[in-house]
C-alpha cells in the first residue's frame, strides 16, 4: 500500500497520480485528494491501482445519492458534487483536445448543465446471466464481466425501474434471455425488447399481458430469438415531443437518453449555426431526424444521410408528420452517400456531423472537406475521436471556433460537445 496525491481526472473517469516515476490511474478519486492505494496491474507506460482509502478528502466529495452497487452501477462519479462534475468535464475536454490534437478553440462556452441530474435515462440495455437457474439482470461492473444486479438504478427513469421490478416477478415465465432493452418517454410510455437465447421460443403474449396489467404504461413487447426479430406484441415504437415537433422512434432506433437535455443541445446547435434562411444543410448520421427537422424549419433545404433503413423510415415519417417538405433522407453509408453528393456537385453551406463514439473516418472527413462548407457543426460524445477528427479538418483548411460542452450524462465521465468549425 502506498499514499499518493491525485493530480487530475482524465477521460474515462479515473484520477491520475505519480509515484517514483510511475503514472498511476485510480478510480473513485477527486483531484487534490491524498489517498491510499494498492497497485493492481502494470501496463505499458502506466499502472492501474485500487483505492484503499481517502486520507484527505476533497471539498467536492459528497455522500452518493444512491446506495450500493444495485443503485449506483452505471454512474462513474456518484461521489462528486454536481457543480464539480461540470468543472471537471470542461477541464478534461480541453486537455484531451490539446493533448491528442494540439487543438484549442477560439472560445469555450460554459458547459450546459442537465435539467435533471438523476433518473434521466430513457433508454437502457440490461445484460442477463443465470445463477442457480435464476436470472440476474443488470450491468457489468466496469472493466469486468461481473454482472451487478440493478434495483432502483438512480440514473434510470422511474418507469424503467418499475418495469424491471415487474419483470423479476415473472422471471420463471420467461425463456432464457441474453439481454433486455427498455425504451421509455417522459410522458410515460415504454417498450421492452427481450433478446432470447434460442430459436423458436414460445410466444411472449402471456408475459406481455402480465406486465401490462402491472405496468399500464408498457405499450409493446418485442422479442428477438438469436438476434432475429421473432414477435411484436402491441406497439414497437414510441412518440417523443420536442417543443412543436413530434418524433417517432421505432424499436432499435437511436434517440438521446436525456431528452430534456436534447432540447438544449438542439437549441445550442441552432444558435451556433447562425442561420439566415437560404442555406443548404447536410446532416450526416441523421438518424430519425433529431437535428434535420429543427434545421429544416429555418433553412432552404436539408439532406440527411443515414445507413439504418428503419431510422430513415422513421425520419421520413417524422418529416411528413410535422409537415416539413424541404427535406430529403438518403439511406446509405455516409461515406458512399457523400461521394454521390460530390459527384452531383451538391452545395452544402453547413454540414452537421454527428458520428458514433468511434468518430468519423478519414475518408468521410476528406469528403466533407471536398464539399467546402463554410461551417461544420460536429456533435461529439468522445473527446478523443473529436480531437483526431479536428486534426484532419485542420489539415483541410478549417479551424475550431467555438466549443459548447453539454452535460448529457450526469454522474458519468461522458462529455457531449458541439464544435463549431469554420473554413479559413
Amino acid at each position: 500500500m502506498i499514499e499518493v496525491t491525485v493530480e487530475k481526472l482524465v477521460y474515462g473517469g479515473k484520477g491520475l497520480a505519480r509515484y517514483n516515476g510511475l503514472t498511476i490511474f485510480i478510480p473513485g478519486v477527486i483531484p487534490g485528494e491524498k489517498v491510499a492505494i494498492e497497485i493492481k496491474r502494470k501496463r505499458k507506460g502506466f499502472v492501474e491501482a485500487e483505492l484503499i482509502g481517502v486520507i484527505n478528502p476533497s471539498p467536492d466529495r459528497i455522500l452518493p445519492p444512491c446506495k450500493g452497487e444495485e443503485e449506483c452501477t452505471g454512474a462513474h462519479w456518484p461521489f462528486i458534487s454536481y457543480p464539480a462534475q461540470l468543472r471537471f468535464k470542461e477541464e478534461i475536454l480541453l486537455e484531451t483536445l490539446k493533448k491528442i490534437g494540439d487543438i484549442e478553440p477560439r472560445k469555450t462556452l460554459p458547459i450546459i448543465p442537465s435539467p435533471a441530474a438523476d433518473h434521466y435515462r430513457l433508454r437502457v440495455q440490461f445484460n442477463v446471466r443465470y445463477r442457480d437457474s435464476s436470472p440476474v439482470i443488470g450491468f457489468f461492473r466496469e472493466e469486468t464481466h461481473r454482472l451487478v444486479e440493478i434495483k432502483n438504478g438512480f440514473l434510470l427513469h422511474p418507469l424503467i425501474n418499475r418495469t424491471l421490478d415487474s419483470i423479476r416477478k415473472i422471471a420463471d415465465k420467461l425463456p432464457p434471455l441474453k439481454e433486455i432493452h427498455m425504451n421509455v418517454i417522459q410522458e410515460g410510455e415504454g417498450v421492452i425488447l427481450f433478446l432470447i437465447d434460442f430459436e423458436n421460443p414460445p410466444s411472449l403474449a402471456p408475459v406481455f399481458e402480465t406486465i401490462k396489467g402491472d405496468i399500464k404504461e408498457i405499450v409493446g413487447v418485442i422479442s428477438y430469438a438469436r438476434r432475429k426479430k421473432y414477435e411484436v406484441l402491441g406497439r414497437n415504437f414510441l412518440v417523443l415531443k420536442l417543443d412543436d415537433l413530434t418524433f417517432q422512434s421505432t424499436e432499435g432506433n437511436f434517440f438521446q437518453v436525456n431528452w430534456e437535455q436534447n432540447k438544449n443541445m438542439i437549441q445550442s446547435l441552432l444558435d451556433l449555426a447562425e442561420l439566415k434562411g437560404n442555406e443548404r444543410v447536410l446532416d450526416l448520421y441523421s438518424g430519425i431526424g433529431n437535428f434535420s427537422l429543427p434545421l429544416a424549419k429555418k433553412v432552404e433545404k436539408v439532406i440527411g444521410i443515414e445507413s439504418g433503413y428503419s431510422a430513415v423510415e422513421d425520419a421520413r415519417k417524422n418529416a411528413d408528420m410535422n409537415g416539413i417538405k424541404n427535406i430529403e433522407f438518403i439511406c446509405d453509408d455516409v461515406r458512399k452517400g457523400l461521394k454521390g453528393l460530390i459527384e452531383k456537385k451538391e452545395r452544402a453551406d453547413l454540414i452537421v456531423l454527428d458520428p458514433p463514439r468511434a468518430g468519423a473516418t478519414k475518408k468521410i472527413i476528406d469528403r466533407v472537406i471536398a464539399l467546402s462548407p463554410e461551417k461544420i457543426l460536429y456533435i461529439s460524445c468522445n473527446p478523443t475521436t473529436l480531437a483526431r477528427d479536428l486534426g484532419w479538418l485542420r489539415d483541410g483548411g478549417y479551424y475550431l471556433d467555438r466549443l459548447q460542452p453539454i452535460d448529457m450524462f450526469p454522474y458519468t465521465y461522458h462529455i457531449e460537445t458541439i464544435a463549431e468549425i469554420i473554413r479559413r
